[in-house]
């Protein structure tokens, strides 16, 4: 009885762990996320802890399934399975669906201390924003350049930094660049008003006020911006009131 007992336990470790081979292969080869949850949810049915942190990063990353991921996030810490990279999605499940910075930055910090170099942009951000700590914030934008995982939020933040708060708009330049071409819309207005008040290129400015006016994301400075490009530049009197009468109407 005792042999058979073994015999069984060993096929259910393997069959676990071929469920959960089978799910990461269709995962990250075939970008397949439903048919991967099954195989990683029988793998973690089967005790297969490694399927924990997998199962909670398909179901927030690609499910939009909050709650559900917390709860395996919660299963892998608890049986030591949480690994650097389930720590990062664990701490973005914190600090961008929960506003909980603190927490989030404690376990950003755990897997960028195990090795999670996308952390590092992130970490940067939480620093520079919630606890305003600007030059060990610009230590981790340099590590995630370093390590080429600066990606589009942590290149504005940094762009943030070097042009309000180190004067250095030429560097800025370069990073409201790579995160407005990446997609950040909250980068658009910041890199038309650099373009303009630099007076860089009023083509290329014109063209970023008009996409983050178009995205909603137009700010009062930055409206402002625009309208003085308007009436100055194209000669636009009136359209340019406009866009002053809106950044005055927002405060600014």
């Amino acid at each position: 009885m005792g042999k058979k007992r073994k015999q069984k336990k060993r096929n259910v470790v393997r069959n676990a762990k071929e469920n959960y081979e089978r799910g990461m292969d269709l995962c990250l080869n075939e970008d397949n996320f439903d048919a991967a949850l099954k195989y990683l949810l029988r793998a973690a049915k089967s005790g297969y802890k490694p399927a924990y942190g997998e199962i909670g990063i398909i179901l927030y990353r690609e499910n939009n399934e909050t709650v559900k991921a917390e709860k395996w996030f919660r299963k892998a810490e608890k049986k030591n399975s949480l690994f650097p990279i389930a720590a990062f999605e664990y701490g973005l499940l914190f600090y961008l669906e929960k506003d909980d910075w603190k927490t989030g930055l404690e376990y950003l910090l755990r897997s960028a201390e195990q090795g999670c170099e996308v952390a590092y942009g992130y970490i940067g951000t939480i620093l520079y924003l919630e606890k305003n700590k600007i030059y060990e914030a610009i230590e981790w934008f340099k590590k995630a350049e370093d390590a080429n995982c600066l990606l589009a939020p942590g290149a504005y933040y940094y762009g943030l930094i070097l042009s309000l708060d180190k004067n250095e708009w030429r560097q800025s330049l370069k990073y409201f660049q790579k995160s407005a071409e990446e997609g950040f819309v909250l980068a658009y207005g910041e890199l038309g008003s650099l373009l303009y008040q630099e007076k860089i290129d009023i083509d290329e400015a014109e063209k970023w006020f008009k996409k983050a006016e178009e995205v909603g994301c137009l700010s009062a400075p930055d409206a402002y911006e625009y309208g003085m490009l308007l009436i100055k530049e194209r000669g636009e009197t009136e359209r340019g009131k406009r866009y002053l009468d809106k950044a005055a109407d927002d405060g600014y």
